[in-house]
């Protein structure tokens, strides 16, 4: 008989690569997870094929960031042609304090197989041919009826149910979470083919004409990514060489012609939102959670997030290491971060189908002037980098605030500090004046007594993006388990005991006091 710490507490319904992700943090964690999908792998042409800078750091402590990279085709710069003259463009390798200064692209099945391939490795498997039926919670866990690939149903029982199972969510459904939105007016077609006398370079370029735009991204080897958006008048199901051609000639300077084409496809992109990302025990995650326009895309990136957020929650919550209430924050987190990249992706698409000459000339002339003095590049480069995510008050340029995004990493680095992926890190910084013997000896008291985190002396090895941001004064940054901030603590004045007695009070808002955390003993459960 499996026992209570052995059996899956966890379904996650969906194997994309939100669902993939999200079992992973949990596996890597000591958390089984059941993971069914309803179909086998679709098809190789997929529609995601941007992983942006702050994703790609955070595929890092799943484990697969760097093989990604390798699989990928590296790019770092994005252009922005209006009538097929160059009237800006956004640089990402001038990015400060990032693990990875570009941007990938890489086939959404090439990410899946090497996402299944790391899940597998953790001891995971993924269930194909089933489906879920329906479901029904109490405060005590979830009862899931699923339809096996052998036709029979059985009903199982789990902590937590995670819905990661794309935009006709049938976990969405089953516990009526209100879906709510619009669908845009413009259909996109999208190919991925060669580009005849085209070399794939680092750089990928959106075209914007009165009449409609285009995108091509290189995928390496001489492919591109093609998207377009298709003329009113078109009345067919699925682009041909002619179609695609024919717009190259009207929208993007120079001659081109496709070569082989990988597949065609038309799409209607919707915008829309969960009312809530969680009920009671049951989450929803990417495209379950949210839909939004594909102009900069943030789609699969942003339900990235959404699965590390929660993963590492919900794995510590299963543990019994982490405080229940501690699943409440997903919802207030995500949510509002996801509605700004939905909100950036809306008005990218807006501005790119500007039709009338008075918007045209504005819109190039914005771009022009923010090219020049690269203003557009710091305001446009990190969000679309997803690197200004953060969850509360939003982040000062001199200081500090609870919730944003630390430039450090998880891989090792003699140059700085790395962060735990399993457990909260507090770095110790001594402020611009201290005692050298004084703050040794409580480096160490801290290091012996915190136990349920893991400790880091900053000292001397902060990266200048940080360093410029610290306090003049000695504090321990508490910092998740995702790389953001969760709380600055005081500790110039403190006692080595007072210091333990005050970093372990703010971990244990979240932190419960078990035999691996001795710090917090006599602190309320």
């Amino acid at each position: 008989m499996v026992s209570d710490t052995q059996r899956p507490r966890v379904l996650v319904v969906g194997a994309g690569p939100v669902g993939m992700v999200l079992a992973c943090e949990l596996l890597a964690h000591g958390v089984r997870a059941d993971v069914i999908s309803k179909l086998r792998r679709q098809s190789p042409h997929s529609r995601a094929t941007i992983l942006w800078p702050r994703v790609l750091e955070l595929l890092d402590r799943v484990g697969v960031g760097r093989k990604l990279v390798d699989s990928g085709h590296y790019f770092d710069q994005m252009n922005y042609y209006s009538q097929k003259k160059l009237i800006g463009l956004i640089r990402f390798d001038r990015l400060q304090g990032v693990g990875y200064p570009f941007a990938i692209t890489i086939p959404q099945w090439r990410t899946e197989a090497i996402l299944e391939e790391h899940l597998t490795a953790l001891g995971g498997t993924i269930e194909y041919d089933t489906t879920f039926a329906d479901g029904t919670q109490d405060p005590d866990g979830v009862q899931c009826r699923l339809q096996l690939a052998d036709g029979r149903s059985q009903t199982r029982t789990y902590d937590y149910v995670v819905g990661a199972d794309g935009y006709n969510s049938a976990v969405r459904e089953a516990f009526g979470f209100r879906f709510a939105g619009r669908t845009m007016r413009t259909r996109l077609a999208i190919t991925d083919a060669e580009i005849l006398g085209e070399t794939t370079s680092s750089e990928a370029a959106y075209y914007l004409t009165r009449t409609g735009n285009m995108v091509l991204a290189p995928l390496g080897d001489g492919v591109f990514r093609v998207g377009a958006s298709v003329p009113d008048d078109y009345t067919g199901d699925t682009p041909d060489r002619a179609f695609f051609e024919r717009l190259l000639a009207e929208r993007v300077p120079g001659a081109r012609r496709l070569g082989e084409m990988k597949f065609s496809g038309l799409f209607i992109a919707h915008v829309r939102s969960a009312g809530t990302y969680s009920s009671g025990r049951v989450f929803l995650a990417g495209d379950s959670a949210h839909a939004m326009s594909p102009s900069g895309a943030q789609g699969l990136n942003t339900g990235i997030q959404d699965a590390v957020n929660l993963g590492w929650k919900l794995a510590g919550v299963v543990r019994g290491d982490y405080r229940t209430d501690l699943l409440d924050s997903y919802d207030g987190e995500r949510r509002p971060a996801v509605d700004a990249v939905a909100g950036l992706s809306t008005r990218l698409a807006r501005i790119g189908l500007y039709s009338s000459r008075h918007q045209t000339l504005a819109r190039d002339a914005v771009y022009r002037l923010g090219s020049t003095t690269q203003t557009l590049e710091k305001v446009l480069a990190p969000k679309l980098a997803q690197l200004d995510t953060h969850y509360g008050a939003r982040p000062r340029r001199r200081s500090l605030v609870p919730g944003e995004r630390l430039p450090l990493g998880w891989r090792e680095s003699p140059a700085a500090p790395v962060l735990a992926v399993d457990r909260y890190t507090v770095l110790l910084w001594p402020g611009h004046q201290y005692r050298y013997e004084r703050w040794t000896g409580l480096v160490d008291k801290l290091r012996a007594q915190l136990t349920a985190a893991t400790v880091s002396d900053l000292g001397g090895r902060p990266p200048g993006p940080l360093l410029s941001k610290l306090p003049r004064e000695a504090h321990a940054l508490l910092v998740r388990p995702d790389g953001h901030l969760d709380a600055l603590v005081r500790l110039d004045d403190s006692t080595p005991a007072a210091a333990v007695r005050a970093v372990g009070q703010s971990l244990a808002r979240h932190v419960l006091p078990r035999a691996a955390a001795p710090q917090l003993a006599g602190l309320p459960a």
